[in-house]
């Protein structure tokens, strides 16, 4: 599930041969009937068959895959702070995906540094939103055209590339994936612009209670589409994608100018999946008072020790360290002396490794649609290459057992398992997890994983030991912080980001915690999961809009897919933490407004 946010000639295609020859697809007689039924199928699977004989006279290779995607969406949004509407939406766009490869499965135009630079050639805009079958496939026959003369280009390069370049992997540049037929009608739910809208204004206004809180927002959009796609394959599908959300955001400022911020997200599939209103404004108005309390906390000291994460934090923590490295993606064909801007997993080569305690099992299952009772929103039908996404037992007894895999075959692994849930780089698309479930065999209650934190705190003679309830994750921060941030971990040894803690607390033997401010962890990395030695039989379920943006940057990252993780909070036996290395700029000069102004 995924969502997001000048004419040519084709007179230089030549086309060779009856269609016939070039392997038309056979349909069923009751898909055919389907299809023939839907404007947009129809135009889909016409055009389909037209392009799969394309060729360019003057060279030798063939269209071998053609899929089409179209994402018929319709957005509600309305934003608002301090009790005053900032913004309100409604649009419906018609959004493609085309993708035509050529050469063969075993080598293509794809998995080369240029290979979207070429494609990028074929968007021609939006598609028609009248389901007008001609201006249909007039849009689909252009962008085809467009879209097979970038991959031709690219395919030309790649070989280029590669007779000066001594190594190469010798895999696969796609695998075959058998194909899938899921026609379902579309679904719209009620969304009422006015009721909503005053809810948010309601929301927006809790903020304002809070004299700490400098800058606020609420903001609840609604995405719901039709989701279409048909490849050459025999694959057809169109099926409703829906989600609604509420995002509350604020930041405050400390009395020596740190500035502190916190965020939450609200998914739901349905809409009567929502919290009620007065969820929400609790929600709302714990997020204010989360932000109050850090801009009058203490500062966070250098610390070195065991640390205890909580609530949220501790599925926050599987999410980045373990889920964002079980997909696994090639190394692009790059030009000679030119490196590609590519990150592996940390886990790529540890198949079989123990990265988890051995009474720790994961695996990642998007059939899942509840645990425990509560909706889970990283179930999806299928993904972006038309895969049924199937479960997966990633780790068992805390050996890596299997990763999150696309079309794009890659070492040890050329099959995928439906996980291509974004659009991704170099003509590949981007595996990402779905539901992440993180059990533990061997558990203790809440309270006596609190005592085992201090009983390592008082054999290393420390006199306090930290408890993480939350994390900036997804983050919250500016586009130019993570920038900074990003630069600074190159600085020190290309470490991967890792989210600051938000809520983080010193724990005292007697019991009593003391919230602080303005920590980071340093020298992050998915070995530390193995440094696990206890964890609770209370299990925490964290949702969130994951993107390609560093962090899961909120409002970042173009495309977006709802994923869940469920696990217990643990304790990590040591990490290191540090304050934040940054100069803040002063307070304003004139105060701000008499709060009385607020209504």
């Amino acid at each position: 599930m995924h969502w997001t946010r000048r004419v040519t000639s084709i007179s230089a295609l030549a086309l060779l041969g009856p269609w016939a020859a070039a392997g038309q697809t056979v349909r069923s007689p009751a898909v055919a009937e389907q299809i023939a039924a839907e404007a947009v199928l129809t135009a889909m699977n016409a055009e389909m068959e037209r392009a799969r004989a394309l060729r360019l006279v003057s060279l030798a290779d063939d269209v071998y895959f053609i899929q089409y995607a179209l994402d018929d969406t319709e957005n509600f949004s309305v934003r608002a702070s301090l009790g005053a509407i900032v913004s309100r939406a409604r649009t419906r766009m018609r959004v493609p995906r085309i993708d035509v490869r050529v050469g063969s499965y075993e080598f293509d135009n794809t998995n080369y540094v240029y290979s979207d630079f070429f494609a990028r050639r074929g968007f021609i805009g939006q598609a028609p939103l009248d389901d007008d079958r001609f201006a249909l496939r007039v849009y689909f026959w252009l962008a085809t055209d467009r879209v097979f003369k970038g991959a031709m280009a690219a395919i030309a390069r790649k070989r280029a590339a590669l007779k000066n370049v001594t190594q190469r992997e010798d895999l696969p540049d796609f695998s075959r994936a058998e194909p899938v037929v899921l026609i379902e009608p579309p679904r719209r739910e009620d969304v009422s612009e006015d009721e909503w809208t005053r809810l948010v204004r309601g929301l927006s206004a809790v903020f304002a209670r809070y004299p700490a809180v400098v800058r606020s927002q609420v903001r609840f959009e609604s995405i719901q589409a039709t989701a279409y796609l048909m490849n050459t394959e025999g694959t057809v599908a169109r099926y409703p994608e829906i989600l609604h959300f509420f995002e509350f955001r604020g930041e405050g400022r400390a009395p020596d100018g740190m500035h502190v911020r916190d965020a939450d997200v609200i998914e739901a599939l349905r809409i009567g999946d929502l919290p009620s209103p007065d969820e929400l404004e609790r929600r709302v108005d714990e997020t204010a008072r989360r932000i109050q309390n850090l801009a009058a906390a203490s500062l966070g000291e250098p610390y070195a020790g065991p640390v205890l994460f909580e609530d949220a934090a501790a599925p926050q923590l599987f999410a980045q360290l373990l889920g964002e490295n079980l997909g696994l993606t090639r190394r692009p064909v790059s030009q000679p002396g030119r490196s590609a801007d590519f990150r592996e997993s940390e886990l790529a080569a540890r198949l079989g490794a123990r990265v988890l305690p051995e009474w720790m099992d994961v695996v990642d299952d998007p059939t899942l649609t509840e645990w425990d009772g509560r909706p889970l929103v990283g179930h999806y039908r299928l993904d972006l290459e038309g895969v049924e996404p199937e479960p997966v037992q990633v780790v068992e007894k805390g050996l890596l057992k299997a990763f999150l895999l696309t079309r794009q075959p890659v070492r040890n692994f050329t099959r995928s398992n439906g996980r291509a849930r974004l659009p991704g780089r170099y003509g590949a698309n981007t595996p990402k997890f779905s539901n992440l479930i993180v059990k533990a065999r061997e558990t203790v209650e809440p309270q006596q994983l609190r005592r085992k934190l201090l009983e390592l705190c008082e054999q290393r003679g420390k006199p306090y030991g930290l408890v993480v309830r939350r994390l900036d994750f997804p983050s919250s921060a500016s586009p130019e912080e993570i920038h900074r941030r990003s630069q600074r971990r190159r600085q020190q040894g290309g470490a991967r980001l890792f989210s600051p803690p938000i809520a983080v607390y010193r724990l005292y033997p007697d019991g009593r915690e003391e919230l602080v401010r303005g920590l980071e962890f340093r020298r992050v990395s998915s070995r530390l999961l193995r440094d696990i030695v206890a964890a609770s039989s209370e299990e925490h379920v964290f949702q969130f809009l994951g993107s390609n943006a560093p962090l899961s940057l909120i409002g970042a990252g173009g495309y977006i897919v709802p994923m869940s993780v469920v696990a217990p909070s643990v304790l990590v036996e040591d990490m290191e933490l540090a304050p934040v290395e940054r100069d803040w700029p002063k307070p304003p000069v004139v105060p701000p407004p008499p709060r009385e102004t607020v209504h």
